[in-house]
């Protein structure tokens, strides 16, 4: 099914097996702003009457779940050497950038404030 389907379904057609959303209340007019006519939709418990045990995993999870199979992992020794690949980058990176500042420090104390 298209995903614009799955978002907004087609009005008036029901999955079989499922009871329509009840509609939304709607302002009286003569009701003042933020207040809701009397006949507002009953309020529903956030768990299915089951509680935990009676909810059914969410379509995103088995997506999620099946495209990590897809994945092609690195082996440990391919994950050891780019971890120390990061490492080495990361402390000569840190090195220069400590050099740089070492030398503009030195520049602005000798030329700057004497």
């Amino acid at each position: 099914m298209r995903r614009e389907l799955r978002r907004h379904p087609v009005q008036g057609k029901q999955k079989p097996g499922r009871a329509a959303r009840p509609a939304r209340a709607t302002p009286t007019p003569g009701a003042g702003q933020g207040q809701r006519s009397v006949a507002s939709a009953p309020t529903r418990s956030p768990l299915p009457a089951g509680g935990l045990r009676g909810m059914v995993r969410p379509n995103w999870f088995r997506d999620v779940s099946s495209e990590l199979r897809k994945v092609s992992w690195p082996t440990r020794q391919e994950t050891i050497n780019l971890t120390m690949v990061v490492v080495v980058v990361a402390a000569v990176l840190g090195l220069f950038l400590g050099g740089l500042d070492y030398l503009f420090n030195w520049l602005i104390e000798n030329t700057l404030l004497r």
